[in-house]
């Protein structure tokens, strides 16, 4: 049933997007090309993920596509980003829900330890953490690089923040390549 799901889920997001971007281009909008192009890759990410040794079920497979659904498609593609004002926000809540899933997934993979809850569970929230660390540094870079304002950082001076966030995160990621590499 996850599997056919998924397929439905592909084809009307593949389909939607190529529908929404040729209507853009027809009106002379080319603003969200990026947006356009983004979603394919990322529909490709169960695919490549099932070539590792991480094996996704259908059911795993099928709540990505609907987090994709709710947040690249409907969200970017179909721009309710900008058409509804608590949008961002409910994506957001989503995000931690469905990260602390993912978490919940690699938990199984690389943890011998089943029966410590508490240990299951900072685990995950130390994802879901990261990941959103992560993407709001992934934000803030776009904004930087191409001079867009995804995170709206002109009107809420986020811009400290997030660079004492990302050299912070590069101070971690020095300090761990010191350690791996001391033994």
């Amino acid at each position: 049933m996850h599997k056919l799901l998924n397929k439905i889920l592909l084809i009307i997001m593949n389909i939607g997007t190529v529908l929404i971007a040729v209507l853009e281009f027809s009106n002379n909008k080319y603003d969200r090309v990026m947006t356009f192009v983004a979603i394919f890759p990322i529909l490709l990410i169960p695919f490549f993920i099932t070539k590792t040794k991480f094996k996704l079920s259908d059911k795993e497979i099928f709540l990505y596509y609907v987090f994709i659904l709710i947040a690249d498609f409907i969200g970017c593609v179909c721009n309710l980003y900008n058409n509804i004002s608590w949008y961002d926000i409910f994506v957001h809540f989503l995000s931690g829900m469905f990260t602390f899933v993912l978490a919940t997934i690699i938990y199984r993979y690389i943890s011998k330890e089943r029966k410590n809850k508490f240990l299951k569970i900072l685990f995950c929230l130390g994802i879901v953490a990261l990941i959103a660390i992560l993407w709001e540094i992934f934000e803030f870079s776009i904004d930087s690089i191409a001079h867009t304002n995804l995170q709206h950082n002109q009107d809420t001076g986020v811009v400290d923040t997030m660079q004492d966030m990302i050299v912070a995160m590069l101070g971690g990621v020095i300090s761990s390549i010191y350690i791996i590499f001391k033994g």
